[in-house]
């Protein structure tokens, strides 16, 4: 098989989503993967320098830039994935951080009139995030201010919390607030426990990353922005395959908000199920949701047989689980088709469906016109 070099951490949660999107993407062309982890040594540009020599890889990722980019041979087809200023004329695929704060003030938006909106200084992905949720609030007639805590915080969340407390006592209560990372959200309701403030009564808050190490270990279990790392993976794969066949790949690629999962820190808003199955059930969908499952699959996780599962859940949302299934997959498909880089042929493995024909006649049972025209009417 043909290798690809990727040089990234491999620490973060929601980045192993999107590695995991780029290995299967790569193992349909034929590619395996030869993972090296950044160091901060001395010889780092000379050991990674190594590796090209032993690996002879046909491509390579980047997930840091760590002084490595000089070492990338010429002619190699490259892409660097989230890393801020990449090298002239390398493509690079990065998060739409505008459509994470419009994603969170979506899911906030009924529960004004008091916003505010945490992150780091001097961050420029930071403050897109927070500028597009407050614009979002702002235009909505709700009231939205802003706060960056210390850069130091950005590697460790847990130095935001006592700035985070005297934040938290100026704003008025209730309140409704997005943090820019799961962990600084995180830290805002480790915070707001301290103070005696009780969640979702006097603060709501959404994060990014949905990473259910950080949420689900939350004073209170934390709703999430989660960025499409499927589309992510799949675009890396297509950057480095469009230089193998020999075509100049764009200067950026952008993947954004795929949706939010809702956990117990919005709970106002997503009335929290009182049958714990259901909740259960809830959970699984939004997760996955993206991939081809359905009824049997849900039904299992409840742990009961089809026809109470089917009940409890419709008496709870009133909706069946298909519905709710069918209206999950039919929000990100809206989305991937505003996109002008997404590709009819990637959506039904981004959406859920086994096959084109499967996503046409939902799509065509939805709207009575094809993926085709509707985008053409909705451009």
């Amino acid at each position: 098989m043909k290798t690809i070099l990727v040089y990234s951490p491999q620490s973060a949660s929601g980045y192993k989503e999107l590695a995991l999107s780029m290995i299967r993407e790569g193992r349909r062309r034929g590619w395996r993967f030869a993972w090296v982890t950044p160091r901060d040594e001395d010889d780092e540009p000379e050991r990674v320098r190594r590796m090209f020599d032993f690996l002879k890889p046909i491509g390579f990722v980047g997930g840091a830039i760590r002084r490595v980019a000089t070492v990338v041979p010429k002619g190699i087809a490259r892409v660097w994935i989230d890393c801020g200023i990449v090298p002239p004329g390398d493509p690079h695929v990065l998060h739409d951080n505008a459509s994470f704060g419009e994603a969170a003030a979506d899911a906030l938006a009924d529960g004004g009139p008091n916003f505010a909106a945490f992150g780091f200084e001097y961050h420029s992905w930071s403050l897109t995030r927070m500028r597009a949720f407050a614009r979002r609030i702002r235009a909505s007639g709700g009231q939205c201010r802003t706060f960056s805590f210390p850069r130091e915080s950005l590697g460790n969340a847990y130095f935001a919390f006592e700035p985070m407390r005297a934040t938290l006592r100026k704003l008025p209560r209730p309140v409704s607030a997005f943090a820019v990372t799961d962990r600084l959200a995180e830290v805002a309701l480790m915070a707001a426990e301290s103070l005696g403030w009780r969640c979702p009564r006097d603060i709501r808050i959404v994060g990014v990353d949905d990473d259910p190490l950080v949420c689900m270990s939350s004073p209170v279990t934390l709703s999430s922005v989660h960025p499409d790392w499927a589309l992510g993976g799949r675009l890396v794969a297509e950057v480095l395959e469009t230089q193998m066949r020999g075509k100049t790949a764009r200067r950026e690629y952008v993947y954004g908000a795929a949706g939010v999962t809702r956990r117990a820190s919005t709970r106002d808003a997503y009335r929290r199920p009182k049958d714990e199955r259901v909740e259960r059930a809830l959970a699984f969908i939004a997760a996955e949701f993206s991939s081809p499952i359905g009824l049997s699959d849900v039904v299992a996780t409840m742990g009961c047989s089809r026809s109470l599962a089917e009940l409890r859940f419709r008496e709870e949302t009133g909706k069946t689980i298909l519905k709710t299934i069918e209206d999950m997959r039919w929000e990100r498909l809206v989305v991937l088709l505003g996109r002008r880089d997404a590709e009819l042929s990637a959506l039904p493995d981004l959406c859920g469906f086994r096959t084109g024909a499967a996503l046409r006649a939902f799509f065509r049972r939805r709207t009575g016109m094809s993926m085709t025209e509707w985008r053409t009417n909705n451009r």
